[in-house]
């Protein structure tokens, strides 16, 4: 199965609008009308429009990160509680692994999905192993601090929603750090636009002075 991002030539977590701007790049630079009757530079044309297909509409675009970047994807469902921790154990290994490159949209499917689907919480509460439980909480509690806010959001909600977190404290603590990643997230978002809004505010003061 192809990557449709590194077609694109974006990354895993782009933005709608960033795709939109890449397919656009890349589909008037190889359209056939420019390449000409190249079988290759066709094809590849070809590719670019398949993988804009799929990257545009979420419901394509979340399958496709399921199935390409959520691997291994098991077509069983896990069989016991420690097998649960050992999907965990694994997925965190391979969020820290690839830092900034991971596709944490994957990473929250493959949670929700795969690892606390309603046949494995069938499973956890059955088996009711404690200690074990206790441990996959803290890989998930890893797992939303490496994710941004909303993705983390998503994760904490799915949990909370599946299998609760029992410790308030640890529970204030994920809430806290929420409110921390949301407050980074809305100033990353419009940081620009307050410097600027600074800067016009002192050129008024300043020309009113003179």
């Amino acid at each position: 199965m192809e990557d449709y991002y590194q077609i694109l030539r974006v990354a895993p977590n782009a933005s709608d609008g960033a795709i939109r701007k890449a397919y656009r790049k890349l589909a008037m630079q190889y359209h056939p009308d420019k390449t000409g009757n190249s079988e290759l530079l066709n094809s590849y044309f070809k590719k670019i429009n398949e993988a804009y297909t799929v990257l545009s509409n979420p419901n394509t675009r979340s399958a496709f990160h399921l199935k390409y970047y959520a691997t291994p994807a098991p077509s069983v469902n896990l069989a016991n509680t420690a097998a649960i921790l050992a999907e965990c154990t694994q997925l965190l290994k391979k969020v820290q692994q690839k830092g900034d490159n991971i596709n944490e949209e994957a990473v929250v499917l493959m949670v929700e999905k795969h690892i606390l689907n309603i046949n494995n919480i069938y499973i956890l509460q059955a088996e009711s192993d404690k200690n074990t439980i206790e441990k996959i909480y803290q890989k998930i509690i890893h797992l939303i601090t490496k994710l941004n806010y909303k993705n983390s959001l998503q994760l904490y909600t799915i949990v909370t929603d599946r299998l609760p977190f029992q410790d308030m404290a640890i529970t204030i603590q994920i809430q806290k750090l929420l409110q921390q990643k949301k407050q980074q997230y809305y100033w990353d978002k419009y940081k620009f636009f307050v410097a600027l809004v600074a800067a016009i505010s002192i050129c008024i003061g300043i020309y009113r002075i003179t």
